[in-house]
């Protein structure tokens, strides 16, 4: 039942991602839409007492990361509003997805999306020479790695949303 809603979750992440490059906006109802099928497939997953503070917790640490690395990189500046780097839609996009998610796959899922978006943005940079104030589309970038995740999980012996607890039992 689980990958039922996981395959209604494609076209709604892919209308986010659309979105977010064309526009730099997200639909509130997207959103919405998102966070639903979110806390469905939560409760499927999960148990239903434990939501409230999955949620609570990935938005909170969302919302640090994202906010620490963006002033991070403003730092040489004059203080501006982070507001104006960091949209709206981008932390309200945390949160809708983070009922998916236990905190260890959250970590996961954040650091190697931000990673690769930068990346990947730093590379189209470079090479087409874009000027300085483009924006990263990041809701967009986290809906594309989002589906990238999802495809993962439901294909190969991986077990990425649930419990990432398989990376920290790695010894090196």
């Amino acid at each position: 039942m689980s990958w039922v809603v996981l395959g209604l979750m494609g076209p709604v992440l892919g209308w986010i991602a659309v979105q977010d490059f064309r526009e730099r906006r997200i639909s509130l109802m997207a959103l919405f839409l998102l966070f639903g099928l979110g806390i469905v497939y939560a409760g499927l997953v999960f148990q239903w007492n434990e939501l409230p503070s999955k949620i609570l917790a990935n938005s909170l640490f969302g919302s640090v990361i994202l906010v620490s690395g963006t002033l991070m990189v403003r730092i040489r500046k004059p203080w501006d509003r982070v507001s104006s780097f960091i949209g709206a839609g981008d932390f309200l996009f945390l949160i809708a997805i983070s009922p998916m998610f236990s905190f260890g796959s959250f970590l996961v899922f954040l650091n190697t999306s931000i990673i690769i978006t930068l990346l990947l943005f730093g590379t189209l940079r470079l090479l087409h020479g874009v000027g300085k104030n483009v924006t990263i589309p990041l809701a967009g970038a986290f809906a594309v790695s989002l589906v990238v995740f999802i495809s993962i999980d439901q294909f190969l012996p991986i077990d990425l949303l649930i419990d990432c607890g398989w990376i920290y039992t790695i010894d090196i």
